[in-house]
């Protein structure tokens, strides 16, 4: 299959409480359809599988390539319930995957409590080998039969192979692979200087522990939708990663550690498209679903991408370190804070909003699926801001009679409020919860809101744009096109893209050319053995190097490019001052008298599935006047009623509007809580100025009026 043998390009995500999908041409992005689907938690490729047969129904699958973005590694992983993994470390290094690092989620807090590790003790076996630094073996490997044997009768449904100084040879760790594939075929292996070759013990360890555990359940899961789109004559499934590119199944099954943050990654991607067309540089993209909320930021056009992440890091709230994930990933912030967030009172009497969601099932009380306890959604449900017709065709049984009663029971009469404040404090929570994930993503950053525009989607966010744009400061609010299917629209404008690493531990003073050449050129292999994977023309891939640097005895590194793959390497010089600019300009001194350290190099291989397509950003003609689709009564926290107008986005592409307002918009609702000025652009994105409303003149309560 080469670039251009597909038509239509279809888009799926999969979220807590939905899955999204969208068709759009191959051509020209034009969108042909876009839908939601209840998700099915007990097995998300229920509702996958369902949304490939109703796309089936209209448009030919095999015409179509289908863009993945799931959150099946997050659940496994957060879950808990991942395969029974068993690791081989060096003997006297088992050890490392439960010493984990000196530093503690909480420094001074004693009774802190730290996620445990993702492999037992009794899972743990000691190989009889040992290579020093620079991967000079020092004992040779033995008993590899032993070992085999001890595996396979510990029950072990994935091993993780994961041995000292692998990075710099894995000879031994190749040996243990064949042994164990020979011996049993079936066992999901995951070998560290395959998964990561990094320093860093156990940061290497977690990493291929966490492909481990996850492993078998991914590909399950994608064995499964993979079987059935083959059966419907889809020439091509691709699945989102962390970094927003789109891989292979094949890929994406031997390395699920590269899928944890799916999901958010393509509302970034889509969100960084909608961006750059609209000729906007700084941008917070805010995607809000049912069971979390997402912040990531684009500074200067471009999205952060960085090496490593915490999987599974916040349990109840609570920081408890978390599986640390050295995997190229898009620099996303993410909090419990969804639609289906549970509202609930604490042993002091305090409510809180979250982490804990509702999710699909048995979702907010308002679905009328069995839900009984109040979320931020039923919140909205009492008091006018979402109705049924913001439900039409999902499959949702919308009841305001229900969500009422659970936020009378659950909140208001143990609080000894009334039903519109007990709501009102509801959603002021989340929203408070919210504005500091922005302010973490910017403020505590270095970075200026009030440069920055908010790009709401997730079928939660634009309800909560403008009051967190208020609050954080933003100059404005921008709803793009399909809001609530946002991620799966993203995910059909990905590039194929691997990030590729390995250790060359050297003063940059003492690189010896012929080695960082050998070193890009292995990595320039492994490159164009993924792509061989994958359905496009290889002579289409372009390869972008960099390299890890610091100077000595520093544990933190800055990236630096070194061109293209095409392209002859920088002299060790160039590169020595290229690092020093680049850490003046990040930390505003040089350190002149200290040697530069080459840690990592890494290389990025790219490939594009289509042609760019245009995200359809047209102004439009302004009209003069467009009468509201209807009012329907708005509960104000004293109390009290209004009719609030309700604008349906058909009837008013084009118009200038002011608020409030609520605009019922492709899959979710835009609230615009006060007078603020509203551009509704020909192809149903909007425009939304903050800065215009002083604070004194907002409507909406402060939370301390509510509590």
């Amino acid at each position: 299959m080469t670039n251009q043998s597909h038509r239509f390009l279809i888009g799926i995500d999969v979220g807590g409480t939905f899955t999204d999908a969208v068709v759009t041409s191959a051509v020209d992005g034009e969108i042909y359809d876009a839908f939601k689907l209840p998700s099915t938690p007990q097995d998300p490729s229920i509702a996958v599988i369902e949304a490939f047969h109703r796309i089936h129904r209209t448009y030919p699958l095999n015409e179509s390539m289908v863009c993945h973005g799931t959150t099946i590694g997050t659940n496994i992983l957060i879950q808990h319930r991942g395969a029974q993994t068993a690791l081989l470390a060096t003997k006297g290094f088992t050890e490392v995957i439960e010493l984990r690092r000196q530093n503690r989620p909480s420094l001074y807090d004693l009774s802190v409590k730290i996620s445990p590790p993702l492999v037992g003790a009794d899972m743990r076996f000691a190989v009889n080998e040992r290579c020093n630094a620079r991967g000079a073996v020092l004992e040779a490997l033995s008993g590899v039969d032993e070992l085999v044997a001890q595996v396979i009768q510990s029950g072990a449904q994935a091993v993780t192979i994961a041995l000292l100084h692998s990075y710099a040879n894995d000879t031994h760790e190749k040996i243990l692979a064949k042994a164990l594939r020979q011996a049993c075929p079936n066992l999901f292996i995951s070998v560290s200087s395959d998964v990561c070759p990094e320093i860093k013990e156990y940061e290497r360890t977690s990493t291929a522990v966490v492909n481990a555990y996850i492993g078998p359940g991914v590909q399950s899961y994608i064995d499964k939708i993979a079987l059935e789109a083959r059966r419907l004559g889809l020439p091509a499934l691709m699945i989102v990663k962390s970094n927003g590119g789109l891989t292979s199944t094949d890929n994406a099954s031997r390395y699920p550690v590269h899928l944890i943050e799916s999901g958010p990654a393509a509302g970034m991607i889509s969100t960084l498209a909608h961006a750059r067309e609209s000729l906007r540089d700084n941008v917070i993209a805010f995607d809000m679903g049912g069971t979390t909320a997402k912040v990531g930021v684009i500074q200067g056009g471009h999205a952060k991408v960085v090496d490593e992440f915490l999987a599974d890091q916040l349990v109840d709230g609570a920081n408890v370190g978390g599986s640390p994930i050295r995997s190229a990933v898009l620099d996303i912030v993410e909090i419990g804070a969804g639609g289906g967030s549970i509202a609930w009172i604490d042993d002091g009497g305090v409510l809180k909003v979250g982490p804990e969601s509702a999710g699909a099932a048995p979702g907010p009380a308002c679905y009328g699926l069995g839900g009984q306890r109040p979320t931020v959604t039923d919140a909205h449900a009492v008091i006018g801001t979402l109705s049924q017709d913001a439900f039409k065709d999902s499959g949702v049984a919308f009841s305001r009679e229900l969500a009422v009663k659970a936020i009378e029971t659950h909140i208001a009469q143990p609080m000894g409020w009334s039903l519109a404040r007990a709501a009102h404090a509801i959603i002021e929570i989340a929203v408070a919860n919210m504005t500091e994930m922005v302010r973490i993503s910017t403020v505590r950053r270095g970075l200026d809101p009030r440069e920055f525009s908010i790009f709401a989607s997730g079928g939660a966010g634009p309800l909560h744009a403008c009051a967190i744009g208020v609050q954080s400061g933003a100059k404005e609010v921008v709803i793009p096109p399909l809001p609530g299917m946002f991620s799966a629209l993203g995910a059909t404008m990905g590039e194929i893209r691997h990030d590729l690493s390995q250790t060359l531990l050297v003063p940059v003073a003492q690189i010896e050319p012929q080695s960082l050449t050998k070193v890009c050129q292995a990595l320039g292999e492994r490159a164009r053995s993924l792509m061989s994977h994958e359905p496009v023309d290889r002579r289409t891939v372009k390869s972008e190097r960099s390299a890890d640097l610091r100077f000595v005895g520093q544990l933190f590194e800055l990236n630096i490019g070194l061109g293209p793959d095409s392209d002859a390497l920088p002299s060790n010089d160039h590169i020595e001052a290229k690092f020093r600019s680049a850490y003046q300009q990040t930390f505003g001194i040089d350190l002149p008298n200290l040697k530069v350290q080459l840690v990592n190099v890494r290389l990025t291989a790219m490939a594009v599935l289509s042609e760019p397509r245009p995200t359809q950003l047209a102004q439009g003609v302004a009209l003069l006047d467009v009468p509201p689709h209807r009012r329907q009564n708005y509960l104000s926290a004293d109390g009290s009623q209004t009719p609030l107008p309700v604008y349906r986005l058909t009837d008013c592409r084009g118009a200038q509007l002011s608020g409030p307002a609520l605009i019922e918009h492709a899959g979710s609702t835009v609230w615009i809580d006060s007078a603020q000025p509203i551009t509704i652009h020909a192809n149903g994105s909007m425009q939304i100025a903050l800065h215009a409303v002083p604070p004194s003149k907002q409507t909406a309560p402060a939370a301390s009026s509510l509590l």
